[in-house]
């Protein structure tokens, strides 16, 4: 019998590129996050919401009823995106896929795993952002434009070429907006802890105390920052003034959109830098 040298070896071959690295990674997230059928469920309450506004605008448009949310963008904004119930699914959205990406690889030290094998930090963070923030763009961006083409296909409102693709477009932003602070807070709950469960608990205490101190604040100072601090009306503020002004409303916050832009790209830029500390402490076996 022939004796083979059994040792252990270098890998000598050549590695793909990080990109296609990365992109194997949130593509492997990204499926596992699609074959939950309770997650699916939760995804098609966004399209429901959507449903039930073509629903009810078809409705109206068949016994001549003008809809106030129809007129101009209002529907994207205050139908859709800036609504509670939405907000609340793309919170349980986030919560139940995103809070287990980091914290389930670093209980069964995975990590150690992915880190050992041409795999960098800022790659392992990379595809766990992408596989979050393109799952929660399927629960954003596509209702956002299913609204989109189901108006188009009504044609009640007489718009231009222009006006139809700078709806579009806001349509787009609007969700980056609401879905990359949200993909790196959750991220940056999901490197703190190795439960999952306490993750989301971790991003569900945020998100509602946010909110929760901002009302009480409000009603104890009546300051305008204190209306700054609940993240709802941060993206809902800076998501209303990327569309164009037509029919516009009176404004959610009284600002601009520098301060709730520092705000969000502060905290993104933080909670991914959390996110990376904790990954290197993993790496280094801490």
């Amino acid at each position: 019998m022939a004796v083979y040298d059994q040792s252990y070896r270098p890998w000598s071959g050549t590695y793909t590129s990080r990109a296609r690295r990365v992109a194997a990674m949130a593509w492997m997230d990204l499926a596992l996050a699609f074959r939950s059928r309770r997650t699916l469920l939760v995804v098609t309450l966004s399209f429901v919401v959507v449903g039930s506004w073509l629903l009810i605008l078809f409705i109206a448009a068949s016994q001549q009823v003008v809809v106030p949310y129809a007129v101009g963008n209002r529907l994207y904004r205050e139908g859709f995106y800036n609504n509670f119930l939405f907000s609340m699914i793309l919170m349980v959205l986030s919560t139940t896929v995103g809070a287990s990406l980091i914290a389930r690889d670093l209980r069964h030290r995975a990590i150690v795993l992915y880190l050992s094998r041409a795999i960098r930090p800022g790659d392992y963070l990379a595809g766990k952002f992408l596989a979050l923030a393109g799952f929660l763009l399927a629960a954003t961006w596509g209702p956002g434009v299913a609204l989109f083409l189901g108006l188009l296909g009504m044609g009640g409102e007489k718009l231009t070429l222009g006006q139809r693709l700078g709806d579009l477009g806001a349509i787009t932003l609007h969700s980056l907006i609401i879905v990359v602070p949200m993909t790196a807070a959750v991220l940056a709950c999901s490197s703190l802890t190795r439960s999952a469960h306490v993750a989301g608990l971790l991003w569900a205490s945020v998100f509602f105390s946010s909110w929760a101190f901002s009302e009480a604040l409000t009603n104890l100072l009546g300051r305008e920052w204190c209306r700054m601090i609940s993240w709802m009306r941060l993206t809902a503020h800076l998501g209303d003034l990327v569309y164009p002004a037509r029919h516009r409303t009176e404004p959610i916050l009284a600002c601009g959109w520098e301060e709730p832009a520092l705000l969000l790209g502060g905290v993104t830029l933080l909670s991914l830098a959390v996110a990376a500390w904790r990954l290197r402490a993993a790496e280094a076996g801490e």
